[in-house]
């Protein structure tokens, strides 16, 4: 006589779906031939791995032009043209003057712009939106981001604010359409140092991972991945 009786089989879990991601750069402004934010953008393959068996991270990217009457239309037309399709905005940017790469915490409700815009545009101390808050807080927790990436070889810090000029307008706005979207889950703004100044930053800060991944535009590309991978993890 046999018994029957049930057999478990264990199967192989399933695939994740896919994130997608969008990540915007900016086009040269001022006396910069070049914006780094936007070769890094524009460098970016069109998905990332994640660690383990997590899926991957689908990327569409967007430059934006650097004029306060174009740069956040442009944006806002892909966001709504992908309604709630993206797990994450990562918007980049250049700050000149910067050593490190700047994990950005608040936008400012405030345009004061110190030079004129692409679009000869130069605003003093107006608001960027009445009565909306004076500012807006990333819902990621930069510090334990900017601690890990510290950890993995990348130089960077967390800074308050994303300036008074055209990046922190467009972060500023996307984090206001995230208010009243189900996605994207998360916005960030991440602003780069020029490259030759990220490459003295790296080699005096003696990172973990080898200095030849992290010269210049290279090593900003790999922490902008980082920056991905940590955001949709």
């Amino acid at each position: 006589m046999f018994t029957s009786f049930a057999v478990s089989q264990r199967r192989a879990p399933l695939p994740s779906k896919p994130k997608r991601v969008l990540v915007a750069g900016f086009d040269a402004f001022d006396n910069l031939d070049v914006n780094p934010s936007q070769v890094v953008v524009e460098t970016l393959v069109s998905s990332i791995k994640l660690p383990g068996r997590k899926g991957e991270v689908l990327l569409d990217t967007l430059i934006l032009p650097t004029c306060c009457n174009k740069a956040w239309s442009k944006l806002k037309r892909k966001l709504d043209a992908n309604k709630n399709a993206y797990e994450a905005v990562i918007l980049t940017g250049v700050a000149a003057k910067r050593e490190k790469i700047s994990l950005e915490r608040f936008a400012l409700n405030i345009r004061d712009y110190r030079i004129k815009d692409n679009g000869g545009h130069q605003y003093l101390d107006e608001l960027i939106e009445k009565g909306a808050p004076d500012a807006l807080k990333t819902g990621l927790s930069v510090a334990a981001m900017s601690k890990a990436l510290v950890k993995n070889g990348v130089v960077c810090e967390v800074s308050n604010h994303a300036g008074t000029f055209i990046c922190n307008e467009v972060y500023f706005k996307c984090l206001r359409y995230q208010e009243k979207q189900p996605n994207p889950a998360s916005v960030l703004f991440v602003h780069l140092p020029l490259p030759q100044t990220y490459t003295k930053s790296l080699k005096a800060a003696k990172p973990t991972r080898p200095v030849a991944k992290g010269l210049g535009i290279n090593g900003m590309l790999d922490a902008v991945e980082q920056i991905i991978v940590l955001t949709v993890s």
